[in-house]
């Protein structure tokens, strides 16, 4: 694989924000003042201070480096923006031009820790994603429009959520092919790590092709693959958006969780349609997108069992009923596809997924966290970037007297309107969370 042409950490914002949640203080007319908080969230070359931008401190940083004739490339990792082994003025043009989205070679780490020279800012003119978590992340980055091949996941079982009418071509899955990313003559595609053969054989055939590869199962790093991409895209500010959100999130759910004395004991179960009729209940264990994400404010269920190329787990029915109440106290349903299916050109209603959701749990009628109201119900998001808008809700259901429901419902707003094509009003439209009435213990808990 020559050069080759992916992505994956952070963003390049030229404007100086100050916001509550950002990862630096900055003070634009006070250098002195100015001190980089280091995240590693940007493992970019040129990103030489190693914080959550490519902007004029990365030259100042460049500058005193050179000023001072050696390179501390440990505290520095990214401060080579030419890769050449030394830095000097060239590293200071490079940045400079990245800063003004002029075009230039740019180097980045990837997922899988090489580095990859890409042709900044990369074309992004005909975009093909792998699958609905690499559509996700394509909304949120303000680029849906450019987006002609995606998977049936996409655009049919989520067409609710996008226009899909640029979409040119799709597929079934997660089933992308080389034939279909030539066929659509795209010039960039989103793609899980799996998918590398696969894009790669496009790329022999079309060098003109980009790819990102994108690592959904590991929740802490979404933001840097968002704020990566928006450096190689030049598209900053929609990355800046959402690495704010959900940071803003996230020091929300820090603050309450430090009046929370201990942290809930919850399983995190998958809930197919088909339930009733299956032996075995899934398990996301930790190393999933889900359980590390949920893991923020509770105590999930883990084992050494679990599948070592899924981080799940198959058990049967009755290992709930002799591990609720010792191993776990909470059982966290989410419901595969509840926030997808369309009924007369609106979206899966609230009391549709309550009623699915009641039939649900008598599945785990004989358990303790069914008669204490216990058994959670949520939306399958948390295995991509909309997961962090569902977070404080969940937070919510499981500490009631801590979190607030009305800032659940407006985190999911606020994710819905600025970083999907989608407008909606989330308390009325969606199979977001359980709000029903016939689970009675469930409501008496909470009411407490």
């Amino acid at each position: 694989m020559e050069e080759k042409k992916m992505f994956g950490a952070i963003a390049v914002v030229a404007v100086i924000l100050v916001a509550a949640f950002c990862g630096v203080t900055l003070m634009k007319d006070d250098k002195d003042a100015y001190e980089a908080k280091v995240t590693g969230n940007v493992p970019v070359f040129g990103n030489a201070n190693n914080d959550d931008y490519i902007d004029s401190h990365d030259i100042d940083q460049l500058n005193a480096i050179i000023d001072d004739g050696s390179w501390d490339k440990t505290a520095y990792p990214y401060a080579d923006a030419n890769q050449d082994g030394k830095i000097d003025s060239a590293d200071v043009d490079i940045v400079n031009k990245i800063i003004s989205g002029q075009n230039c070679n740019l180097y980045y780490v990837d997922i899988y820790d090489d580095v990859v020279k890409v042709s900044y800012p990369v074309s992004h003119s005909r975009v093909g994603v792998s699958y609905w978590q690499q559509a996700e992340l394509a909304t949120l980055m303000g680029i849906w429009d450019n987006v002609v091949l995606a998977s049936t996941a996409t655009t049919s079982s989520n067409s609710h959520r996008y226009d899909t009418s640029n979409i040119e071509k799709s597929f079934s899955g997660s089933k992308i092919t080389s034939e279909l990313i030539l066929e659509c003559r795209c010039d960039f595609i989103i793609a899980s790590q799996g998918k590398s053969d696969v894009v790669q054989a496009a790329i022999d055939a079309d060098s003109n092709i980009t790819p990102y590869y994108v690592d959904v199962s590991k929740s802490s790093t979404y933001v840097s693959t968002v704020l990566t991409l928006g450096v190689l895209l030049n598209e900053n500010e929609e990355a800046q958006a959402y690495a704010d959100f959900v940071n803003g999130v996230k020091e929300k759910i820090s603050s309450g969780m430090e009046k929370v004395q201990e942290k809930a004991k919850t399983v995190v179960t998958l809930m197919y349609a088909n339930q009733s009729t299956r032996a075995n209940i899934i398990v996301e264990c930790e190393g999933t997108g889900a359980a590390d994400m949920i893991g923020l404010i509770a105590d999930v269920y883990d084992s050494s069992t679990k599948s070592t190329s899924d981080y799940r787990m198959n058990v049967e029915a009755d290992w709930f009923i002799q591990n609720c109440g010792t191993a776990f106290d909470f059982i966290i349903i989410e419901q595969e596809g509840t926030d997808t299916k369309k009924v007369d050109d609106t979206y899966y209603t609230p009391s549709m997924y309550n009623e699915r959701f009641e039939e649900a749990i008598t599945y785990y009628s004989s358990t303790q966290a069914y008669a204490s109201g216990m058994i959670l119900g949520t939306t399958y998001s948390y295995n991509s970037f909309g997961g962090y808008a569902n977070l404080l809700y969940l937070a919510y259901l499981l500490y009631p007297d801590v979190f607030s429901e009305e800032d659940g419902w407006n985190a999911l707003q606020e994710y819905f309107d600025n970083f999907t094509t989608a407008k909606i009003n989330v308390k009325t439209q969606g199979g977001w969370y359980y709000t029903g009435t016939s689970y009675s213990a469930y409501n008496e808990r909470l009411a407490q």
